[in-house]
């Protein structure tokens, strides 16, 4: 699947997609990028990227490599959940921000493996967050279950 189809369907099934406002704008074997456009409804009470807003930049790059990797699980009804986070704020962000997620293949290949066991994976993955001048401003992980949803 490619950045473009992993965006819109972000943006189709993840109504909150739209609040956050940030865009996957690649997608490779074991990473996704996402984009948060400059705008001053992103901006905190100094005029840097709110640290919300980061989370959420965050939260959509990691979301767009579980969906670039597990396409074909998400075909039979997974569905994936952040269950957890955690970020660390190195320095103010200005500007476009562009986060990167790195999801390799040894621990897709062991969420598989837990798939096949249990029905059911976790696993973590790593996101930087990069200011307009390329700087490194944010350092997040988001650990991800994929399973299939209990009816209700």
């Amino acid at each position: 699947m490619d950045a473009a189809a992993i965006d819109r369907m972000l943006f189709e099934q993840v109504p909150f997609s739209h609040h956050v406002g940030a865009h996957v704008t690649a997608v490779d074997a074991e990473s996704a990028e996402a984009v948060l456009p400059e705008g001053h409804e992103r901006l905190n009470h100094v005029g840097t990227v709110h640290a919300v807003a980061q989370f959420g930049l965050g939260e959509v790059a990691s979301g767009g490599a579980v969906l670039g990797v597990f396409g074909d699980l998400m075909a039979k009804g997974y569905a994936p959940i952040a269950a957890s986070a955690t970020i660390k704020y190195l320095k103010a962000g200005r500007g476009e921000l562009r986060a990167v997620a790195d999801f390799a293949r040894r621990d897709q290949q062991s969420a598989r493996e837990q798939i096949a066991s249990s029905g059911k994976a976790r696993f973590t993955i790593p996101i930087q967050i990069f200011d307009s001048s390329k700087q490194l401003i944010t350092e997040m992980t988001v650990e991800w279950v994929l399973l299939i949803p209990r009816a209700e």
